[in-house]
């Protein structure tokens, strides 16, 4: 998953059709849109003080500022003043990326009823930077083809594991809290299809949780969901193919942002195909046809009853949730 190669059409794209979206920056979506809080300023007259990015869209933001700050103190003077607002994200180099956007203070209000605090909406005064709507209007994407390209499945090989910033198709999965070896078949925003030693009619039904690491970004977490199906493979009485439905808020924004970043490049690259006259893959759900060599290597395993390799604790990705977590501010200098 790269914000670094989004193209100016993209970028078009984004800024056209997403521009009134607003994103909250809970803790999970400032991690995911690796933004950094510590280097969010508002600059006006002079002087810099550093405030809360509470939301953005590709037109306006909200920040939360202390009414004790200089910043307060200058819109106050002036409610309808310019001011610049300084965004900071964080590149895959770990370097930062930071760039001022011209505002105009359209409202100033007390945060939650608070007297020390005030929540001020800020209006931009020109199209920001395009890292700002590659950002936001990747985010913003992913959140929508969630719900609207759902079905859509990824086959597993190694050029799909590439792409999707993974290093192999094997994976854990627990099934009533046991874990157990799995081969991951497909991938889509709403389940997958996987691999597993087993009988499926004792499957059906289990509560599950998938593991998933991604390479490119550092991550680990598991996805929730339930088995709805679950057949033999085709040929074999020992091996499952496995259906999983994901909980719809068990599944992290890093997980649909990596689902979405393969489908929609697909997708392009398709197009482009179509184009020249050339016919590419389709994106569909995975052949049962054939067991991989890892597959038969857990197989193996489980018939000579060798236990499972212990696995280390993964921490679950929870949803974010729409509110913002106000831990952070104890931490400025207002």
């Amino acid at each position: 998953m790269s914000f670094s190669t989004t193209t100016s059409i993209q970028i078009a794209h984004y800024y056209d059709y997403f521009r009134d979206k607003e994103i909250v920056f809970t803790k999970a979506n400032l991690l995911t849109l690796k933004l950094d809080p510590r280097q969010i300023y508002i600059k006006c007259n002079g002087g810099q003080w550093p405030c809360i990015l509470n939301s953005s869209s590709l037109q306006m933001a909200k920040i939360i500022i202390g009414t004790q700050s200089g910043a307060f103190a200058e819109m106050q003077k002036n409610a309808k003043m310019t001011v610049s607002l300084k965004y900071c994200f964080i590149d895959q180099n770990n370097q930062p990326i930071h760039f001022f956007v011209n505002c105009s203070v359209m409202d100033i209000k007390p945060y939650n009823g608070t007297n020390e605090l005030a929540i001020v909406t800020l209006e931009f005064n020109q199209r920001p930077p395009d890292d700002l709507i590659s950002r936001i209007g990747e985010f913003i994407e992913a959140s929508e083809n969630f719900i609207n390209r759902k079905e859509e499945r990824i086959n597993i090989d190694q050029n799909s594991l590439r792409k999707l910033g993974m290093d192999k198709e094997e994976s854990i999965v627990w099934v009533d809290n046991v874990p157990r070896r799995c081969i991951l078949k497909d991938l889509s925003f709403s389940g997958a299809k996987i691999m597993l030693v087993g009988v499926p009619k004792f499957l059906v039904g289990k509560p599950i949780k998938l593991k998933f690491d991604f390479n490119d970004t550092n991550e680990s977490f598991l996805v929730s969901g339930i088995i709805p199906r679950a057949e033999f493979l085709e040929g074999r009485k020992d091996i499952a193919s496995v259906h999983v439905a994901y909980k719809a808020e068990s599944v992290p924004m890093s997980y649909k942002m990596h689902i979405n970043n393969f489908i929609t490049n697909f997708q392009k690259k398709y197009l482009q195909q179509e184009s020249e006259g050339n016919h590419g893959p389709v994106i569909n759900t995975a052949d049962d046809s054939a067991v991989p060599p890892v597959m038969q290597e857990i197989e193996a395993q489980s018939q000579t009853k060798q236990p499972v390799q212990p696995v280390k604790p993964v921490p679950v990705v929870k949803q974010p949730e729409e509110t913002l977590d106000l831990e952070p501010i104890e931490d400025f200098d207002f």
